[in-house]
């Protein structure tokens, strides 16, 4: 009776350490493609790390992303719809026709990593 109740309980922690680890893997495939959306829509003006210290982002005045104070929704917004331009920066594109809201969302996390 006991070796049965210890493999039951084998079992059992084996199919939470498997259930952990893909729970982990599943995180990092997601982290993954969100810094690869990030890297190829944003990165250029914001920069890898997101302070604009690209020469691009110097020229256009690119806004430094770890400074950044607006609300989820509000990034979300700018994401969607862009910036219009202001006498200290250009333009920023709108990204709702190449993006989708899962995309655009997961930018929102990026964005908020960038504050810590």
């Amino acid at each position: 009776m006991n070796l049965h109740r210890f493999h039951q309980q084998r079992a059992r922690t084996a199919a939470a350490v498997l259930c952990i680890l893909v729970v982990f893997y599943l995180r990092m495939a997601c982290a993954g493609e969100t810094n690869e959306v990030f890297m190829k829509n944003c990165a250029s003006c914001h920069g890898k790390d997101g302070k604009a210290q690209t020469s691009v982002a110097k020229k256009l005045g690119v806004k430094n992303l770890s400074l950044s104070k607006l609300t989820d929704e509000q990034l979300e917004q700018q994401i969607r719809e862009g910036r219009p331009a202001d006498q200290n920066s250009a333009k920023m594109p709108a990204f709702k026709d190449r993006l989708t809201a899962e995309e655009i969302k997961s930018l929102i996390a990026v964005v908020k990593e960038f504050r810590k």
